[in-house]
C-alpha cells in the first residue's frame, strides 16, 4: 500500500483528539496507522520546526504507515509515487458526513482499507448467493 500522510490544518492549541479519532477508525479498518500528536513531536525536539515535522511524517510512512499529523500550515513536502499527502481541516473532519466522505475517498484511492463488517454465517451465505445469481461469483 501507497504510503500516506494525513495532515490535519488545525488553529494554534487545538485539541488532537480529532487525530485520535481518526487513527481509531483506520485502525478498525485493519490498517497500520501512527498519530503523531505535539507532545512526539516536542520530544524530538521539533515543535518550532513544521518542516522536520513533515519530514518525520514522510519518512515514517515511507514505510507502509498511514500517519495523522496536525499543524497550523500545510506539510512543506510534496506526494511522490509512493507517498500520498492528504490536506483536510480540522472542522471538516468534526461534521460526520465529511468525516465518513474523506474516510471513502481514502478507501476508494487505496490509501486505507475498507471497513470491516462483522456478518453472520447466514447472511454471508445469502449475500454470496445473491452474487452468484447476478453473475459476480462462479459456483
Amino acid at each position: 500500500m501507497k504510503g500516506l500522510v494525513i495532515w490535519i490544518r488545525t488553529e494554534e492549541g487545538s485539541d488532537e483528539s480529532i487525530l485520535d479519532e481518526l487513527g481509531r477508525d483506520i485502525e478498525e479498518r485493519g490498517g497500520r496507522v501512527e498519530v503523531f500528536h505535539s507532545e512526539a513531536v516536542e520530544n524530538l525536539g521539533m515543535e518550532k520546526n513544521d518542516r522536520a515535522k513533515a519530514i518525520a511524517c514522510a519518512m515514517l510512512a515511507s514505510h507502509g504507515v498511514v500517519v495523522i499529523a496536525s499543524g497550523v500550515e500545510n506539510p512543506s513536502i510534496n506526494p511522490s509515487d509512493k507517498l500520498e499527502i492528504r490536506i483536510i481541516e480540522e472542522s471538516d473532519l468534526r461534521h460526520t458526513d465529511a468525516h465518513d466522505s474523506f474516510m471513502r475517498d481514502l478507501e476508494l484511492a487505496g490509501l486505507v482499507p475498507p471497513p470491516k463488517y462483522d456478518v453472520h454465517p447466514d447472511e454471508e451465505k445469502e449475500i454470496l448467493k445473491k452474487l452468484q445469481d447476478l453473475g459476480y461469483l462462479e459456483e
